[in-house]
């Protein structure tokens, strides 16, 4: 039986002689493999050549996105630190006017809505796993969930505290505080020698002598309650300075400028200094009541520099 063998023909160009070379089987196997293993590695080479240039390009798509990430980071660092500062200016308002009104300042471990705390061992050993970048998203991420939480609670405190002073406001608008006329007081509040019946009796008001004509003001908001004449008082008009327990009385008026049942406004005209009724002179009668009962006119005048709207 005759071995197994290739044969190799040499063809000239001029196709007039040829050759022939035999060639052993094992040696063709040998060579075709390889170059059949040469042929895959190169194909290879050229898988991992094609592999790296898109790993590259995909490093630098990501260090691009990292670079934005971190100048997002920076931003909103720099943004938080700006709404905390603010945010640190209106709590400090807001106490220093609750102060003023009277209320009690809000703590700042409250203000703070349970922001904070020591760190447990785990929560260490993780940040300190993190990386630089991640570990600052994830500290500006913490301040800003704190800080949405403290600006809730302060819309809601700073609410209480504004409904209080507007409560407070409109108890002052009703509360006499200011002179209801220009002049000189010839009788104050207390016992006194009636001009009249000459003998010690209890002045329950402030006499304010000026010229007829002389205007006469509300000292505080209300609504004219009465209006009328008689022997003793004149022309006289009341006011209650509703929901406050107030209402004062203006007495011996020439003229009224209001009627029954009208809305008047702190240091609006409601008449004139006049001699009606039992007078000795052109002056103002004017009495301060709380719950009907008496007070000194004198402890609701304000000076004339303090704001009282």
């Amino acid at each position: 039986m005759k071995r197994a063998h290739w044969l190799i023909y040499l063809v000239t160009p001029d196709a007039q002689t040829n050759a022939r070379v035999r060639i052993p089987r094992i040696i063709a196997i040998v060579f075709l493999s390889l170059a059949a293993l040469g042929t895959l590695g190169f194909a290879r080479c050229l898988w991992f050549l094609g592999s790296y240039g898109y790993a590259v390009i995909g490093v630098h798509g990501l260090e691009r996105e990292n670079a934005n990430l971190r100048k997002t980071v920076r931003f909103l660092e720099k943004f938080t630190s700006t709404k905390e500062e603010q945010l640190a200016a209106v709590s400090s308002y807001e106490n220093t006017v609750r102060l003023k009104y009277g209320m009690h300042v809000v703590n700042e471990d409250v203000r703070r809505a349970g922001v904070g705390g020591r760190p447990t061992s785990q929560d260490m050993l993780l940040a300190s796993l993190e990386d630089p970048p991640v570990r600052q998203a994830g500290s500006v991420q913490a301040r800003i969930e704190g800080l949405l939480r403290e600006a809730t609670l302060q819309d809601s405190t700073f609410s209480r505290m504004v409904y209080h002073v507007a409560n407070q406001h409109e108890l002052w608008a009703r509360r006499p505080s200011i002179w209801p006329a220009r002049g000189r007081i010839t009788s104050g509040y207390g016992y006194r020698m009636h001009p009249f019946f000459k003998r010690k009796l209890f002045h329950e008001g402030l006499d304010i002598a000026n010229r007829i004509w002389t205007p006469v003001f509300a000292t505080a908001d209300g609504i004219v309650s009465q209006l009328d004449y008689t022997r003793d008082w004149g022309n006289r008009v009341e006011i209650d300075h509703h929901g406050s327990g107030y209402s004062t009385m203006y007495a011996h008026l020439r003229q009224s400028t209001v009627v029954e049942g009208q809305v008047v406004r702190r240091g609006e005209l409601i008449g004139y200094i006049g001699n009606s009724g039992r007078s000795t002179g052109p002056h103002l009668h004017y009495e301060v009541r709380k719950f009907n009962r008496h007070q000194n006119p004198m402890d609701y005048i304000l000076p004339v520099s303090t704001a009282v709207d």
